[in-house]
This record gives C-alpha cells, structure tokens and sequence, in this order.
C-alpha cells in the first residue's frame, strides 16, 4: 500500500515538474527570448522600416530596436530622414516607425497625424527625457560669468568676444542640423542680442565645433541638448534664458513660424510615433515598439561607444544589446 502511494505520488511530483518546464519563459541560447504557455512563443516575422533623424540618439534607439528584431528573425530597414518630413512617411506607412519625437516641436503634426487623421499612433515614451538649450564652454563661464544669462549677452563686448571672421561685428551663435526644430534666430533678434546664427551642417559639425573651441581655448556660444553622450566629455555650462511663457508655449505649437519665441526650451519627455498601419500589418512588432523604452544613460552608452570607441552604430548597438537582457526581453513579451 505504501508503495502504490509512493508511485502515484511520484507519478504525480513528476506530472508537476514537466507541467513547470513547459511554461517557462527563457531566453534561449541565442538571446531570443522564448514565451511559452498560454498559447507558445511570440513570433517575429517580415519587415519593418525605422526612421532615422539626424542624432545619434535617434540612430542608437533604431539600431538596438534593429538588433533585437533582427535576432528574432525579422528584417529591419532604417531610413534617414528629418524629423519633420518622417510624419507624412509614418501616414502613409512607408515608414513604420520613429522612436524619438520631441514633442514640444510637433504639436500641429501630433494635432493633425495621431488625434485627427489617426494615421499614426502614440507609442508610449522611449524614455529618455530631453532638452534644448544654449551653451558655453566652462573656461567661458569662468572667464565671463555674466554670459552665463542672456543679460550678459546684450553687450557690444560680448558681440566682440564671440564674433568671428563669418559674423563680422556681431558675436556666432553655433547651430547644428538645420532640419532640427529651432528657436534661435528668433531668441536672438526679440531678445536684441547682437549675436548671428551660423549653421554648423550636422550634430558631427556641431561637436566638432565644440571640440575645436576647447583645443584651442576659443569662446563659443552654441545650440546643444541632452541626453547627448559629448556632455560628459565637455564640462558644459548652460545660458540662463527667460522662463517659458504662455506666448512661447502658442509660437512653439507652431514651430515658432510667427517670429514671437523669445524664452528658454521646453523640456520634452521622448515618445514614439507608429504608423497605425503596423498595428494590422504586424501586431508583434507594434508591441515591441510599444513596449521599447530604455534611459538616458542607456542611450548615451549606444553613442559614446559610436563616438569614443570608434564603433558603428550598428555594432554599438550589438554590445549594448548583449550587456544588458534583462531590459530589452521584456520588451517581446
């Protein structure tokens, strides 16, 4: 009698044990991870394009999505393109994807794409948190305290200390990409600030513009943001400008096309915009890209190994994705 227990009881112990291997969810040996139980695995199939803007943050979010999906055995394209031209390739759903929208620059564009036309959907943040603003190099500040607030600026001498042969008697304000979302000419000419807009081609120039003014010693008054790897690598001090008021708030709606901004940046909470054609063409994909959300210093990772390292932002992206699993599996459940 004992022992008929014991073989039903272990009949049993071991019914149990093969029910629990048989919906667990693991990463394989190849980092995909597999979700068993409840209906099986996700599949990941067919192809997508992701947008690309002309940032390294916007370039290591595509790339890591690119990684991760690649792995499962899905093709992904990316696509270079502007942050304002992107939203009528997400209506039409030529392009899928874009992973980090600023969204205090496209409130008209979320107005008439995600809320009115319903072409493009709100895919959540990715996380990092952004801001825009205007900068100067620490030995600056220490030089010249009162060009840390834009008061300081309205001066012939500081007209005089930031001018340069292309701005003549007036002091360079360095921008990057022209595509980018900006402010500037604008902050410049309500605030009457002696100061010229000088265009430096690209987030690479615009490093390079900061590079060049530490080596030498230069002043430099510039356009540049966060999350941005190059901050930890230059001792930066921000310009103090006037608070944002209501009446920026309205010319910022409109990408400040009245002529009237006049304050500081807006900070941004990063989100991604899908084209609501995926949702139907591929729900496993529009999940991940949904459920994608990683931080600041993860993003910065991805473009200081770009930058620093000497990696591609493809392979950068690879190391990021092999150092940490524990964030980027959830993200395919």
């Amino acid at each position: 009698m004992k022992r008929s227990r014991r073989l039903i009881l272990g009949t049993v112990v071991l019914a149990f044990a093969l029910s629990a291997c048989g919906s667990s969810s693991k990463p394989s040996s190849s980092g995909t991870t597999t979700t068993t139980g409840g209906g099986g695995a996700k599949k990941f199939s067919g192809s997508i394009t992701l947008a690309v803007n002309p940032w390294d943050g916007s370039a290591a979010n595509a790339a890591v999505a690119k990684v991760i999906l690649e792995k499962q055995g899905m093709t992904v394209k990316t696509k270079d393109i502007d942050e304002n031209a992107v939203w009528a390739a997400l209506d039409s759903g030529t392009i899928d994807a874009n992973l980090e929208v600023w969204p205090s620059g496209h409130a008209k564009d979320i107005e008439t794409y995600i809320t009115t036309k319903k072409s493009v959907i709100d895919g959540g943040l990715i996380g990092p948190t952004g801001h825009i603003g205007w900068f100067i190099p620490k030995f600056v500040a220490d030089a010249h305290p009162e060009y840390k607030t834009w008061d300081g600026l309205k001066t012939a001498a500081a007209a005089k200390y930031f001018a340069t042969a292309e701005t003549g008697d007036k002091g360079q304000f360095l921008l990057g990409d022209p595509s980018y979302v900006s402010y500037d000419a604008d902050i410049i000419k309500n605030l009457n600030l002696p100061f010229k807009v000088v265009t430096g081609g690209g987030e690479a120039a615009l490093i390079t513009g900061i590079d060049t003014a530490f080596k030498d010693q230069k002043p430099l008054l510039f356009y540049f943001y966060t999350p941005q790897w190059a901050n930890a690598k230059y001792d930066l001090v921000t310009v103090k400008l006037p608070d944002i008021t209501p009446a920026c708030t309205a010319s910022a709606a409109g990408q400040g096309k009245d002529g009237k901004y006049s304050c500081d940046y807006p900070t941004d909470h990063l989100m991604k915009a899908i084209s609501a054609k995926l949702q139907s063409k591929n729900a496993n994909a529009f999940s991940f890209l949904e459920k994608m959300k990683w931080t600041d210093n993860d993003q910065n990772t991805v473009t200081k190994y770009k930058n620093e390292d000497g990696m591609t932002i493809d392979a950068a992206a690879q190391k990021w994705v092999d150092a940490n699993p524990t964030v980027w599996q959830a993200w395919l459940s």
